[in-house]
Parts: structure tokens; sequence; C-alpha cells
């Protein structure tokens, strides 16, 4: 059964066993590019420290409360912890924008094993004077940005600075296209490239 989740938790969760493909209609373009129109205005409206205060929260959660083998329960786990730390938010934007990156970090949790390889992580850590989760992050990052870079130089990049919905449909046929060509679905490849262009803003 598919309940109210967002357009990114859902494509992710139909990839599991479980879940009916035919409860929603998530992989509509539409309804791909205006999930990634509200990404990017969440981490537009938002306050990078308060972004990165909710990644580090769901990173301790994830150690010492959803540490379940089933992707699917952590996924709903992860969740349930993320959704009560956006309650917290008074405004209701707030709360949205949370949830909205919020998502994209559990689906980062999820994607690390498809950018780092078991034996790119021993190497990383092994070589690294930082500890094990800095060294990761900081490889994940620079994975990201390859990833983003690739993005930015195709023509669906090219759109005004304000114009979101532009952004947002070139980098859903970008994901479409890298999806086809590498091994990486399309809820990764947003994931990742939303995270970094949203992170990678001053403020």
């Amino acid at each position: 059964m598919i309940r109210s989740y967002s357009q990114l938790i859902l494509l992710l969760l139909l990839m599991m066993p479980g879940y009916d493909s035919q409860a929603a209609q998530p992989y509509l373009q539409e309804n791909r590019v205006l999930y990634i129109e509200k990404a990017l205005k969440a981490f537009q409206e938002t306050k990078l420290q308060n972004i990165i205060n909710t990644y580090k929260y769901i990173n301790v959660v994830e150690r010492n409360n959803c540490r379940s083998s089933l992707s699917d329960l952590k996924v709903e786990c992860l969740l349930s912890f993320a959704r009560n730390n956006c309650s917290t938010y008074g405004k209701q934007r707030s709360r949205e924008n949370c949830e909205l990156y919020s998502d994209i970090i559990i689906v980062n949790k999820l994607s690390e094993s498809a950018f780092i390889k078991r034996s790119e992580r021993y190497r990383v850590t092994r070589n690294s004077k930082e500890d094990f989760r800095t060294a990761l992050t900081n490889r994940l990052q620079q994975k990201y940005g390859k990833l983003v870079t690739d993005f930015y130089l195709t023509d669906g990049s090219e759109c005004d600075n304000e114009d979101l919905r532009c952004l947002a449909a070139g980098l859903d046929q970008f994901c479409l296209d890298y999806t086809n060509a590498k091994s990486l679905s399309w809820q990764y490849c947003t994931s990742a490239s939303l995270w970094f262009i949203g992170t990678s803003k001053q403020n």
C-alpha cells in the first residue's frame, strides 16, 4: 500500500518488494519535474546551517535507531524520525521544506554504496587522517560534484538563474539519460545532484 510519500521517496520505495506500482503515478514527467523544482526551492529558502543540522541528526538516527538491514524498514524508520524533527518548525513552509531536504538526505544515505563501492570505501578511510564519516562524506561530495559537473555540461542546464522549472526539467532529463547510460537509478542521481546544488550555496 502506498501512503502519502514525497515523489522521491515513493520512487525509491517502488524499487523495493511489497509496494504496488499501480497505486500511484510517480513516473509521470510532470510529477518528477515538479518535485525537483520544489526541492530546489526548499534548499534556496533554507539556511545552510539548518540543512546541515538535519543531515547530522539523520546520521545519528541512522546509527542509533534505524539499523535494520531491510531497506524498506530502514527508510520507514528514518522517515518517521525526520518527520518528527521537521514538525518542530513553527512555520508550515519551513516544515514542508524540511521534509523535502530530509527526503534527499535519506535517499543519499541509501545510495552511498552505489557511489562508493566497498573496496573504495576501505581505501578512502585507510588513507585519510579524518574520521570515517568525515572521510566518506568528503568523498561522496566529490562524486556528487562530478555528477553535477556532467549535468552543467548539457544543454538542459542552460537556464536563467531564477528559472527553477527549467533547471528541474533539465536535471530530470539528465538523470533519465544517466540512468540509461550508467548503473545508477534516477532516484540516486537526482538526490545526489540536488544535495550538491543545494548545499553549494553560500548563506
